[in-house]
């Protein structure tokens, strides 16, 4: 049975990665699950088997094998600080796993606090760390518990509703994995990402930004601009659009400096620039002049020739 899940995907002809694309999980995650490294979570074990056809309590009794039976009170020590101290040590899990002779599960299940680590492995577990037993339970003993894991945040839920992987989701928005990882972990996301993370997600805008926490500038709602925002108004509207000033220079046919100037209030677009700009944003014809200042910009003089000397 120790192959059982591994067997059950090979034959259904499904790669980790089809798998993990239905768990939203990462592939290495079905791999260690696979070879009993790590145990998965209720709902997980639940899709797993859902994805498999196998029995629920078929897959559970795959994991029942190596899951450490609770010990009660006075038996064995708990392990939330075990990973602390390993890490201090720079000793593995794998290494300890093979010394004392039990799965990387079990050492990970230690760590967790789903299971208390025996008396009968205290003292080869200290030997490892290099610390006395008495030592070594006194440690995990004043050690702090392992903070329980967050709920999945509202921008994980909604990507998990669409069956994407974050790896997937960064292609398409041109991000990075890790940067959208730490939105979804409550770093606010940009304005621009949050235009086209709901545009992936097939949701409104406004839904993404409350998600996110992120509320929209005012001047992207064009019946609040005024005369003399144009420059807000211009700025505002690349951010949105994900644009650098080079891209949106690009697009208008100008230099980066002419939009860098633009958006300084320094100088106004030409008219064929306008125009250029409200479709670039996709924005109805004149929308811009709502917010075209009154009075011209003065243009920085150039100084004349110098008087010659005497």
């Amino acid at each position: 049975m120790s192959t059982l899940l591994r067997d059950e995907r090979l034959r259904r002809e499904l790669s980790a990665s089809d798998v993990a694309l239905r768990l939203s999980v990462h592939p290495a995650s079905v791999l260690r699950w696979e070879r009993r490294e790590r145990l998965p979570g209720p709902v997980h074990l639940t899709g797993l088997a859902r994805t498999l056809a196998l029995d629920t309590q078929v897959v559970a009794g795959f994991f029942d094998e190596v899951r450490p039976a609770p010990g009660g009170p006075g038996q064995g020590a708990r392990g939330q600080g075990l990973r602390a101290l390993r890490r201090t040590a720079d000793v593995s899990v794998r290494t300890i796993a093979r010394r004392l002779g039990v799965l990387p599960a079990t050492v990970y299940n230690w760590e967790a606090g789903r299971a208390r680590v025996p008396q009968s492995q205290l003292g080869p577990l200290a030997g490892v760390l290099g610390l006395e037993e008495r030592r070594l339970v006194a440690l995990l003993d004043l050690a702090p518990a392992a903070p329980r894991r967050q709920p999945a945040s509202a921008l994980r839920r909604l990507r998990r509703r669409t069956g994407l992987t974050q790896d997937q989701v960064a292609r398409r928005i041109g991000t990075t994995r890790r940067r959208l990882g730490t939105w979804e972990r409550g770093m606010r996301p940009p304005l621009w990402a949050v235009r086209r993370l709901a545009h992936t997600y097939g949701v409104p805008v406004a839904t993404v930004a409350r998600e996110a926490g992120v509320h929209a500038p005012p001047l992207l709602d064009a019946r609040r601009w005024q005369a003399g925002d144009l420059p807000d108004v211009l700025r505002t509207l690349r951010q949105w659009s994900g644009l650098t000033q080079g891209d949106l220079a690009e697009r208008c046919g100008c230099h980066t400096s002419t939009v860098r100037g633009w958006e300084s209030g320094r100088t106004l677009p030409s008219r064929r620039s306008r125009e250029r700009l409200e479709q670039v944003h996709g924005l109805r014809r004149g929308a811009l002049l709502a917010a075209w200042p009154t009075v011209r910009p003065e243009r920085p003089s150039t100084p004349g020739p110098s008087a010659p000397g005497r």
